[in-house]
Order: C-alpha cells, then sequence, then structure tokens
C-alpha cells in the first residue's frame, strides 16, 4: 500500500512538472475592434472562451514550458448587423469580414526564454475548406485561426528545442 502512495506522488509530480503553465491576459478589451459597442465591451464570456482555447492548445504544444500571452486585439468573424424591424442584431459572416487576432507572446523554460515574438492572425479564407468545429460553435472560426497558428508557429521542432 505505501508503495501505491509513492508511485502516485512520483507520477503527480512527474505530471505537474510536464505541465505548461499558461498565462492569457487581455490588453485594453475595451479597446478591440470588435464585441464592444458605446458602453465598452459588452461579451465577457467570447474572451474567456478565447483564452481556455489559447491555453488548451499551448498546453497541448508546448507541455512544460512557461508561456504568457497578451492579446492586444479581437475581431471576430462577420459584423453585427441590425436584423428585421425588431431591432435585433446578428453577426452576418461575409466573406470580406474575416476574424484578427494580434497578441505578443513569450515562451520559457525555466528562467530562459526560448521564443517570443508578436502575432496577427488573420483567416481571409475563413468560410472556405474544412473546419473540424460544431457549426454551432459561435468562435468555430477564430479557434481554427488559433489551431494553425499555433502549429504552424510551434512545430515540433520548436517545442523540443532546449532552451537557449
Amino acid at each position: 500500500m505505501k508503495i501505491r502512495w509513492i508511485a502516485l506522488a512520483v507520477m503527480a509530480v512527474a505530471c505537474a512538472a510536464a505541465r505548461a503553465d499558461v498565462q492569457v491576459s487581455f490588453v485594453h478589451p475595451e479597446k478591440f475592434s470588435d464585441i464592444k459597442d458605446n458602453n465598452g465591451f459588452r461579451e465577457p464570456e467570447v474572451l474567456n472562451e478565447l483564452k481556455a482555447h489559447l491555453v488548451e492548445q499551448f498546453e497541448k504544444r508546448l507541455p512544460g514550458r512557461d508561456v504568457r500571452v497578451d492579446v492586444t486585439d479581437v475581431d471576430l468573424a462577420g459584423e453585427v448587423e441590425p436584423f428585421a424591424r425588431r431591432g435585433q442584431w446578428l453577426r452576418v459572416m461575409r466573406s470580406v469580414t474575416s476574424p484578427a487576432i494580434e497578441l505578443n507572446y513569450e515562451v520559457r523554460e525555466g528562467d530562459k526564454v526560448v521564443q517570443q515574438g508578436k502575432a496577427r492572425l488573420r483567416d481571409l479564407n475563413y468560410q472556405d475548406g474544412f473546419n473540424a468545429y460544431y457549426s454551432g460553435d459561435p468562435l468555430r472560426y477564430e479557434k481554427r485561426m488559433i489551431d494553425r497558428w499555433v502549429q504552424r508557429e510551434f512545430s515540433p521542432a520548436v517545442a523540443s528545442a532546449p532552451a537557449r
């Protein structure tokens, strides 16, 4: 019985060491290109979902690395427009209203910076091609754009490179 507890403790420590510490923050969301109105930011659940997705992607791609992401702008796919006479608002998707996200990132291993940079993600062909996310997911285009960028920017060679 004692050996089981020791084995479990060793596994827990190993899992904790391999898990990335990913921090995502939104810098002045009231100034973002989208998801706001004249009264300021109005959809905090959108940012929470984007944050969760970024954390998930970095933990999957860069296990054991510490990642800091500062999102400086969000422009969701489509534009919110008035619909019908009742004053309802609806997000309308057009080919010219592509999603975009601007961010700064830093990847660390211990005290050493492995990779850092600034990125402007944009998917001009967001309505074309296969999208693995459910069609009812309101952020399916943004999530696919993030997935592609993380996969491209943090290829296995980068993810496994020793810290400088």
